[in-house]
């Protein structure tokens, strides 16, 4: 079983509930993306808009190596400053106007197309075997691997919260599944010659904009790890802090076998977060223990506006509107098959767990 084989095989659209108008203070519009993160696009297209991202808000982060099309605002921007931005494999379209930046709240669901690749006709059986026990109990809520960027955000994350900034600058610069050649090349360059910033710098593909930025401040003052860091548009640190919760709470989920009922929340750790005497709450704190981390770090003593108190999380979820195709040829792997999965998720499921439990369950 394969997915993302190409970027047209993981198709997603956003569930939005917006209230448009002829004009306000927020230009919303839709952001179709292939090949991009969310962070990244956005970032780009402030570069070449010569605006602030602080200007743009958007619901959630979506898969990069994918097509996915998700609302975003712009405040006070006019929409013709994005009529003709040429950015590669990025497509705007103006929605209308609004008083309100778009956000979480903004965001239901999302919808997705996803062909799967690499079949025999008995993966089909399967299949329909785990839908209808899926549909009857649920799937185990694990936060997906794009929360994890290239691997390296929870890494990056857990140096965040222990304020070790420079290992943590380490990880973002020199470490990435990312199998792009050129951004390897520089990753590896820059591990080897670890504090000659200027050479790094001068190595870093334009694409990794982010690297670039905190590599800029490492040129100025050379120590200065966390002011290296504090150029990173705070959503994208946030981010990391966020992917080490996750990290956290997928470790808990996995040791923990016991079936849970429809409706239970788990906690995601964070300084506000009690522990009961259940079975995920003990694996939270053997997790953490092993960690080194203590709950009040997550308060990040020495970047505070990353403070997180923690929140919970569904120990499952339901997909809506299952549709399953017929298998077909695939005609990019010989003699295997293929069939598509339509299906709408509530915001902060993760597809790709679902497709996993479909297929392996």
């Amino acid at each position: 079983m394969k997915i993302k084989q190409i970027p047209e095989d993981f198709v997603v659209t956003e569930i939005i509930k917006l209230k448009t108008a002829d004009s306000g203070d927020y230009t919303y519009f839709w952001l179709t993306k292939r090949n991009w993160t969310t962070l990244r696009a956005i970032v780009e297209i402030a570069s070449r808009s010569h605006v602030s991202f602080k200007r743009f808000k958007f619901a959630g982060t979506k898969d990069k190596f994918a097509v996915t099309r998700q609302a975003v605002s712009a405040f006070r921007i006019p929409p013709e400053v994005f009529e003709n931005l040429g950015i590669k494999d990025i497509e705007l379209e103006v929605i209308g106007f609004g008083k309100d930046a778009i956000s979480l709240g903004t965001l239901t669901g999302n919808h997705f197309d996803i062909i799967v690749r690499d079949l025999k006709k008995s993966d089909f059986d399967t299949l329909k075997k785990n839908s209808a026990k899926i549909k009857k109990s649920g799937c185990l809520n694990y936060f997906g691997p794009q929360r994890f960027g290239g691997g390296n955000t929870h890494l990056v994350g857990k140096e965040i919260i222990k304020g070790r900034f420079e290992q943590a600058a380490r990880y973002m610069i020199c470490y990435s599944e990312d199998s792009n050649e050129a951004a390897k090349k520089a990753r590896k360059f820059a591990e080897k010659n670890w504090g000659l910033w200027g050479s790094i710098l001068a190595q870093m593909p334009k694409f990794l904009g982010l690297e670039k930025a905190v590599l800029n401040q490492l040129v100025q003052i050379p120590t200065d790890f966390a002011g290296a860091l504090r150029k990173l548009p705070k959503p994208v640190r946030r981010m990391y802090v966020h992917g080490y919760q996750s990290y956290i709470f997928n470790k808990a989920l996995g040791i923990v076998s016991t079936k849970f009922a429809k409706a239970k929340k788990l906690p995601i750790p964070g300084y506000e977060t009690k522990f009961g005497n259940d079975a995920f709450s003990k694996a939270l704190k053997k997790i953490l223990k092993e960690e080194g981390i203590d709950l009040y770090e997550f308060r990040c003593a020495r970047m505070p506006e990353l403070a997180s108190p923690g929140n919970t999380r569904a120990a499952l979820f339901f997909p809506k509107k299952l549709k399953i195709s017929e298998l077909t040829q695939d005609e990019l792997n010989n003699k295997k098959f293929k069939l598509k999965l339509s299906f709408d998720l509530l915001k902060g499921d993760y597809a790709t767990v679902l497709v996993k439990e479909l297929f392996n369950g």
